[in-house]
């Protein structure tokens, strides 16, 4: 396969990696559909922007243990972090089997923590992806998480919900550019989201639910 065609397969919800089980804290919000695209675009400016920029920087070849610590400063709560694990560990699997013999086995042997966004920036770059084209797919991925998750939660037609991740697109666009352009000694982008927190420690705790998170 092409780099493109490989991002392609990355970003396909149809890919063994486990996002079908996961909302993107939807469920635990309890939005009403008017709501919803507006969560998207909150999400994309703080957790997605994390996620995009520290899988930019592995896909540039930043130190994937140190990225691994970075992201899980910037994600407090367990819950969020292990589901983050969970991803991670299913997406590393994968990108085992289609890049043997790249940096994601050693990674693999280090990592007690294998966050998503830092094994999607590994995977990136051995299918050959430039780190913009990592940081748009982790973006991407984190829309259409919600997206995908929308019509099983609320009632709203699967085209709207669609149509809600075509919106989006310019700001997936520009926060990617973002990411990029922090430089290699530059903090990380580190938004806080205490309601999101707040709302996906209390799911956690939810007996009955559809999603992980």
């Amino acid at each position: 396969m092409t780099g493109s065609a490989l991002e392609l397969l990355l970003a396909d919800g149809r890919t063994p990696t486990g996002g079908f089980a996961h909302s993107g804290g939807l469920e635990a919000c309890a939005l009403t559909a008017r709501e919803v695209p507006h969560f998207i675009r909150a999400r994309l400016r703080t957790v997605g922007l994390i996620d995009a920029a520290v899988a930019a920087r592995a896909a540039a070849g930043d130190d994937p243990r140190e990225l691994d610590d970075a992201w899980a400063a910037r994600t407090p709560v367990p819950a969020v972090r292990d589901a983050g694990r969970r991803l991670g560990r299913a997406l590393l699997r994968l990108s085992l089997r289609l890049w043997p013999g790249t940096a994601l086995e050693p990674y693999a042997a280090a990592s007690s923590l294998t966050p998503r966004p830092v094994v999607l920036g590994l995977a990136g770059s051995a299918a050959g992806m430039e780190p913009l084209a990592v940081a748009r797919l982790s973006l991407y991925d984190d829309a259409a998480t919600v997206v995908s998750a929308a019509p099983k939660l609320l009632a709203v037609d699967a085209l709207d919900a669609t149509a809600w991740l075509a919106g989006v697109a310019p700001l997936i666009d520009a926060l990617a550019a973002r990411a990029v352009g922090i430089g290699p000694t530059d903090p990380l982008p580190a938004p806080s989201t205490p309601l999101l927190d707040r709302r996906a420690f209390a799911h956690n705790l939810e007996e009955r639910r559809l999603f992980v998170s």
